[in-house]
């Protein structure tokens, strides 16, 4: 998708559109990158990571730039810093035209309150959880209001706790925004960058099968792999609805009730991807 693509209104409207809600790959670009066209589900312009200190007034300008074409995501830096502070009156200025923002580096429930009431009224909030700290206030970020997402910042969730890489050591803080998302309601949490782009379909399965239904992205090339790990296949959809099919006023015990809501979800979210 381009940047064109953006859903419009997405500021002033509730619910929060079908695209960004089951949104797959959500791909992190700087302002200062001249080509802004992405295969992408969502483009999030990179106020934070993505603009070099000496740089930061210029990323900004293009964004608001940018944003004449289409309302646009930005990637804002954290919520009581001055950099954090100069991104949410650029997206004041924004009006209309922000379609949302990822909060990056937030610590709390407080974190999303001050952006919301910073912003226009009603913009959706995706929290990065990026500390210890944060992936503790996970259930509280996840149960406010303005909170659309959570998604999680695994480079500095990593710095911050000393943990690696690898799978295992990762599955725990991984599992707990799947769970905080669960309980508050909201879509399921977006998994930080899905790596090389060999292996971004290997790193997105394993995403899928962790409960995340999106990644943050960082390269094009990645997103075909991502996509298919994130989409339900063809053999899962036929039967997921050959269950359902066979059921239709319900299990006659309550035995099968959860894998008919499973194959319910699964039809849903199938369905609302083919619409994107």
């Amino acid at each position: 998708m381009s940047l064109l693509h953006t859903p419009a209104g997405a500021a002033s409207a509730a619910p929060a559109p079908v695209r960004v809600v089951h949104a797959r790959t959500w791909m992190l670009r700087s302002p200062l990158v001249g080509e802004l066209d992405t295969a992408a589900d969502v483009l999030v312009l990179d106020l934070e990571d993505g603009l070099p200190a000496a740089r930061k007034d210029e990323g900004r300008a293009r964004a608001e730039r940018a944003a004449a074409a289409g309302p646009v995501w930005l990637r804002i830096s954290a919520a009581g810093t001055p950099d954090g502070e100069a991104d949410l009156a650029l997206g004041r200025t924004l009006g209309g035209q922000l379609a949302g923002v990822v909060l990056a580096m937030c610590a709390g429930p407080a974190d999303v309150a001050h952006v919301a009431a910073s912003l226009p009224p009603r913009t959706p909030v995706v929290a990065m959880v990026e500390s210890a700290a944060a992936l503790l206030s996970a259930p509280a970020i996840a149960a406010h209001p303005a909170t659309l997402r959570l998604a999680f910042g695994t480079g500095d969730f990593r710095r911050d706790t000393g943990m690696s890489a690898d799978r295992l050591a990762l599955s725990w803080p991984r599992a707990q925004l799947v769970v905080a998302s669960a309980a508050a309601g909201i879509a399921a949490p977006i998994d930080g960058p899905c790596g090389p782009v060999g292996l971004a379909h290997d790193a997105a399965a394993h995403a899928a099968g962790m409960g995340f239904t999106g990644t943050l992205a960082l390269d094009d090339a990645a997103v075909a792999g991502a996509h298919a790990a994130f989409t339900p296949s063809a053999d899962d959809i036929a039967s997921a609805r050959t269950l359902l099919a066979a059921t239709p006023d319900g299990p006659v015990d309550g035995s099968y009730a959860p894998a008919l809501a499973r194959a319910r979800a699964l039809v849903a979210r199938a369905e609302a991807l083919a619409a994107l």
